[in-house]
């Protein structure tokens, strides 16, 4: 996990300061191409293609969904936000990515909502806000702030 960290850091960093010249919807073509140029070797030697016929329905969605959402447009809208962002703002929402799956959870899979989650989940928005320098706009744009103060 934490090379992974590393990797998704340098991999930011990376494509942030090479100014590549092309669209980031080409780029996030490129990056999926070379990712499944270097994980063909293990399907090959673990003969991955004999168990293609027996998943089912629902694992085609789960391997569909994985493909194009969390593979293709979230890989997308990355490269995107470095366009307009540092790669040091951009990457404290990663951290948003436990709440989303909390709230994601909770709608696919009807988890139960617990206090301890929520108040991760509040802990978790705060620190992204606070980090992006975001705080006193937030704080100044709360409904039950008092605007006489």
């Amino acid at each position: 996990m934490i090379l992974s960290t590393l990797n998704w850091a340098i991999y930011s960093v990376l494509l942030k300061r090479l100014h590549i010249q092309l669209p980031s919807l080409v780029i996030t073509f490129y990056m999926c191409l070379i990712g499944f140029t270097l994980t063909t070797p293990f399907l090959i030697r673990n003969r991955g293609w004999e168990k293609m016929p027996f998943l089912t329905s629902v694992e085609w969605a789960h391997l569909l969904f994985l493909g194009v959402f969390v593979s293709g447009v979230a890989y997308w809208y990355w490269a995107k936000a470095l366009e307009v962002l540092e790669a040091s703002q951009v990457s404290v929402f990663l951290y948003l990515e436990p709440v989303a799956t909390l709230v994601t959870a909770i709608l696919l899979l009807q988890e139960k909502i617990i206090p301890v989650s929520i108040l991760g989940g509040i802990i978790i928005i705060m620190g992204v806000i606070l980090v992006n320098g975001r705080l006193l706009t937030f704080l100044e744009s709360l409904p039950w702030r008092n605007k006489n103060l």
